[in-house]
């Protein structure tokens, strides 16, 4: 049996989010979660968070909107989680509960002991939700032409930018690597790259992006913990040995192909997939970043699309 739980972000005007501990007697005492609770018999998300925030912190919602949401297997439990952002409530919170609260930074609460559920959440929440994936790192264009599209799509306000290079020799994908790395650094963006966590690391990337089979390979997280480790996962084998192995984000592919028409969002199976997810999701295939609060009411937490680095 899956325990369904609904937790909040709440963010205060530093863009420190709120974190509570758990207190002793309970399950995982002493690590610091999300605020929230288990949903009740019939209780809809919405309705649980508003209940469980008035019981346990005396604040009343005024709106909430899904984040994203995972699955994590306990030893003696397994639970849904399902995150929700709260930018409007009325009071200040209290620990109605005897629980200690903390306003913490995000790289403050990596450094926090937390239940396994909600830790691949914080990474997450550091990034943008709009993932830009290029498809012309290779030589289908000059590069000089391929860097000024990537300027335009950090001024546009884009943050979170995904370089393909297995089509390139490690020499040159590690050149084009470096210069595009010199540019996003500009922009306070971050970056991720797909191929040898070697190069990425080499480089000064972010992240790394791994393969299917890649990740099928893996024994052990192949990047430092302070680093992106992403994987694409086809089936929710792949998603259970991504969060098995430490990894940060599980790139899932959201789109149905038909005959009679262009490719598009197949919001059921993402659901299906989503669900089976111990990591935050980034949907692809089919999708756009005008698609993110369509992809969010599945559980995903962002888009991954193609276009922002094409047009």
């Amino acid at each position: 049996m899956i325990i369904p739980v609904v937790a909040a972000v709440l963010r205060d005007q530093h863009g420190r989010v709120l974190l509570a501990q758990r207190p002793e007697g309970k399950h995982l005492a002493g690590t610091w979660e999300f605020p929230g609770g288990k949903l009740e018999h019939d209780e809809s998300a919405v309705e649980g968070l508003s209940r469980e925030l008035a019981e346990e912190l005396g604040i009343v919602v005024d709106a909430s909107e899904p984040l994203l949401s995972l699955s994590h297997h306990y030893p003696d439990r397994s639970v849904r989680l399902m995150l929700r952002e709260v930018e409007h409530w009325q009071g200040s919170p209290v620990g109605l509960e005897g629980q200690a609260l903390r306003w913490v930074h995000l790289s403050e609460a990596e450094r926090l002991p937390m239940p396994a559920a909600d830790r691949p959440i914080i990474k997450a929440l550091g990034l943008d939700p709009s993932l830009s994936i290029s498809a012309s790192t290779t030589q289908v264009e000059p590069f000089p032409a391929f860097l000024s599209r990537l300027e335009k799509i950090l001024e546009s306000g884009d943050r979170f930018v995904y370089l393909p290079t297995l089509a390139l020799g490690q020499s040159q994908a590690m050149d084009r690597a470096e210069s595009c790395g010199r540019l996003i650094s500009q922009y306070d963006a971050a970056w991720i790259i797909d191929g040898s966590p070697e190069v990425a690391e080499a480089v000064g990337a972010d992240g790394i992006c791994l393969s299917t089979e890649q990740l099928r390979c893996l024994e052990e997280r192949p990047v430092r913990a302070d680093l992106i480790a992403m994987a694409c996962c086809e089936t929710p084998q792949d998603m259970d040995r991504a969060a098995r192995l430490g990894l940060d984000l599980a790139l899932v592919g959201s789109n149905t192909a038909n005959t009679s028409k262009a490719p598009g969002l197949d919001q059921p199976r993402l659901a299906e997939l989503v669900a089976e997810s111990g990591l935050p999701v980034y949907a692809w295939g089919g999708v756009a970043q005008r698609d993110l609060a369509t992809v969010r009411q599945s559980g995903a937490f962002g888009v991954a699309a193609y276009p922002a680095l094409q047009a």
